[in-house]
């Protein structure tokens, strides 16, 4: 009996051999939601046909040539991804999503008549006692009685309406915070035009920070890495994130680092470490900012809560490189076995 071999897309193949891989062992940094993969449906069986005499089949596989040069591009991708720790990642003027994390992403809404809308916000997190600057931009459409009110989801509580002022394309206002604000918060604006009342909506996250970063100590060498050691005021204890990005002294971008710790409240310390490699022999003098802090879900379905700084940025003094081992960097075994895998079905 002749059987064909039948070969699924590159994208349902990859997603099978995603889900049959284990978990990894280290937490990549550079994404914070997984990747959603394709869905692979299920084939339908031929009907089957009696036949009383046992067969035995021997198909040999093999991977037609676009997918095999594909594999290659995998494997290729994921060998240099592993030539670098994962809580030091190079970073460059590219990595707008990673250099601005707490960037808000303007929506323009369109009206009738050809007309738009657009709510901007200076960024998406906010932390108390911080106030929300709203600004309203309208292209073509008189708006009249321009207002801004604040919602918190978790219990529909609003805030008081606040008029808006501006030019007939620009309106602006700042909403007082309100502690009791405390995870995603509605922003809605409503204007009147041709008669009618019209409502925007966008979203925003607003947090009584669980912690805050108070300084940043001298950095010193350990083995292959620069190592800071962060400061911070703890107010509820948990397992905490920190993600920051290195930047050279003229705000060249350098790396993202980051740390995992468990935390107990009052004065606490994580340290972030700079692989040597993505120092690209600059010794510094540097600056650290664009902090992220997240105290991490301690059940399922509890949300993450976030801290903050109490300023934007430190400056870090000169480092001598010289003083870091030029040891490169080692992957685990479950990632040496990723990658071996990716390199057999590349034929390699």
């Amino acid at each position: 009996m002749k059987k064909t071999l039948l070969i699924l897309s590159l994208p349902a193949l990859l997603a099978g051999l995603w889900l049959l891989w284990p978990a990894p062992a280290k937490q990549s940094v550079t994404s914070s939601e997984p990747p959603k993969l394709p869905a692979v449906s299920a084939a339908k069986p031929a009907a089957a046909t009696p036949d009383t005499t046992p067969q035995q089949l021997s198909v040999t596989e093999k991977i037609p040539e676009p997918v095999s040069d594909s594999f290659k591009l995998l494997a290729s991708a994921y060998a240099a991804e592993l030539e670098l720790p994962p809580y030091s990642r190079p970073l460059s003027a590219d990595d707008a999503h990673l250099l601005n994390p707490n960037r808000y992403i303007v929506q323009s809404v369109p009206l009738a008549g050809g007309a738009s809308a657009a709510i901007v916000l200076p960024k998406y997190r906010f932390s108390y006692p911080e106030a929300v600057p709203v600004t309203l931009e309208i292209t073509g459409l008189p708006v009249f009685d321009v207002n801004v009110q604040l919602v918190a989801e978790h219990d529909m509580q609003n805030s008081e309406q606040v008029e808006m002022q501006g030019t007939p394309q620009r309106y602006s206002a700042t909403v007082p915070p309100d502690v009791n604000w405390n995870g995603s918060v509605e922003v809605r604006v409503s204007f009147s035009a041709n008669g009618q009342t019209q409502v925007l909506k966008t979203g925003i996250e607003y947090y009584n920070p669980v912690a805050t970063i108070t300084g940043v100590s001298d950095s010193i060498g350990g083995g292959t890495d620069m190592q800071i050691p962060v400061q911070l005021e703890v107010k509820q204890a948990g397992f905490y994130r920190l993600r920051a990005n290195l930047y050279t002294e003229q705000r060249q971008p350098l790396a993202l680092l980051s740390a995992t710790a468990k935390l107990d409240s009052g004065q606490q310390e994580i340290t972030l470490r700079a692989f040597k490699a993505v120092l690209r022999n600059n010794s510094g003098p540097y600056i650290l900012g664009s902090f992220v802090l997240e105290k991490r879900p301690a059940v399922p379905g509890e949300l993450s809560r976030y801290g903050d700084s109490e300023k934007a940025e430190y400056a870090l003094e000169r480092f001598s490189l010289s003083q870091l081992s030029d040891e490169p960097w080692q992957p685990d075994e479950q990632e040496r076995q990723r990658l071996q895998f990716l390199q057999q079905m590349a034929g390699q």
